[in-house]
């Protein structure tokens, strides 16, 4: 069993736990857990916060990151202006005849907002 240094955040709060876990992935699946049994978990550096965890990060003893989780409603603002880029360039590739480069574009675009890899 190892340990592991967890960061769970949300939009405005955040905190820090050291979770025993086999891997870094079933490290994310415990802190999953108790941040959903605990809702004041997150109230550790903040007075109050009634805010979901939406990003989970697994980092070794040297601070290094060995796994993360990122909520889609999180994936989803992050990748906002990719995928606004993305489909202005569709947009303007469709008026000038060349819009296979474009569209390849926008579907990396789509997969990385989905948490596939672009």
């Amino acid at each position: 069993m190892n340990t592991f240094q967890v960061y769970l955040r949300s939009d405005i709060a955040w905190t820090r736990k050291d979770i025993k876990a086999a891997t870094p992935d079933q490290a994310i699946e415990l802190a999953q857990l108790l941040s959903k049994k605990d809702p004041t978990l997150l109230d550790e550096h903040y007075e109050v916060c009634d805010c979901p965890v939406n990003e989970i990060e697994v980092l070794d003893e040297h601070g290094d990151q060995l796994a993360e989780w990122q909520s889609d409603d999180l994936r989803l603002k992050l990748a906002a202006q990719n995928l606004l880029d993305a489909a202005e360039l569709v947009v303007a590739r469709w008026s000038q005849g060349n819009l296979a480069d474009a569209v390849r574009q926008l579907d990396a675009a789509v997969a990385k907002a989905r948490g596939g890899v672009a």
